[in-house]
Order: C-alpha cells, then structure tokens, then sequence
C-alpha cells in the first residue's frame, strides 16, 4: 500500500488564502465605496480624543464620565461619578440615560482595553444622537487607576 503525502495540504491552503486576499484587494480597488478595512467609529470618527490629563481636568470640572467596559468591571472599579453604557446594551440602557447626557455639559467616554474599540463605539454612538462635546480617552481605565485619580470602588466588607 502506498502512503499518500501531506505536503500539498498546507500549500493548497496557502494557495487558497492568497487567492481569497488578491480577490478581496481587487474588489475594493474596483468598487468605489470599498469595503472598510476599520469600522466607522475608528476610520471616521465623529469623537474627539482626549489624554489622560485633559480628562482628568474636565472631571475636576464636572464632565459627565461614561464606562464602556462590561458591567461587571463597572461595578468593580469606575471613574467617580460615571455611569455604565456599555456597547452591546446601548439601545437598551440609552434612552434611559439620555436625560443625563443631554444635561451634561460634555461626555467623556473610557474603557479597559489599550484598543479604542468599545469606547470610540460609544462615543460614535453619543455623537449620532445629537450629543455636543464628546471625548474619547486615550489610554485605558488602569491608567486612570494608576495616576491615582478619582476612582469609586465597592467597600469591603470586614471579616467577623
């Protein structure tokens, strides 16, 4: 019996990759509106960032502060005074917030990751509906945490 090789596996893989990419590359050279290589939040952003400096100054001077991060990382650590929108419950918990945030004078938004991604989310988010001034921080929320900023977290409880 003669044993077959499995060589040509990987090279008809590689192969098919490269096909797959040349035909991608030429698709969006030849459609004029392409396909994003970035979602919009991130190629278009209608956000302005913000460093960790100027957002601590406009926390001293009342901006309202929004949590991107999952709700179980809210409720272990936040910004003082933040409330929680986190991207898969915004149309859920929006209308319920947006009182607040129209109140706000401008809106900061953070999250936990060193990638944008759930915070510039947010803040494309805010922006659609009408809000004035929002902000995306830059570094993520352990920077804030570490520059010994204003921070709520949960009290613990003493052991009897």
């Amino acid at each position: 019996m003669r044993r077959r090789r499995t060589t040509s596996l990987p090279w008809a893989m590689a192969i098919i990759l490269l096909a797959a990419a040349a035909l991608g590359l030429a698709f969006n050279l030849v459609m004029p509106q392409g396909i994003g290589w970035l979602p919009p939040w991130l190629s278009a952003p209608r956000w302005q960032p913000v460093s960790l400096q100027q957002a601590a100054d406009m926390h001293q001077k009342g901006v309202l502060f929004v949590d991107a991060r999952d709700p179980g990382d809210y409720k272990s650590a936040r910004v003082r005074g933040a409330v929680s929108l986190y991207p898969a419950e915004l149309k859920l918990l929006y209308p319920l917030l947006k009182k607040t945030l129209a109140a706000a004078p401008a809106v900061v938004v953070y999250g936990t990751y060193t990638s944008r991604f759930p915070a510039a989310e947010v803040g494309q988010f805010l922006k659609d509906q009408g809000l004035g001034k929002v902000y995306v921080l830059g570094e993520p929320f352990m920077a804030w945490r570490a520059a010994s900023l204003p921070v709520k977290a949960p009290r613990r409880r003493a052991k009897p």
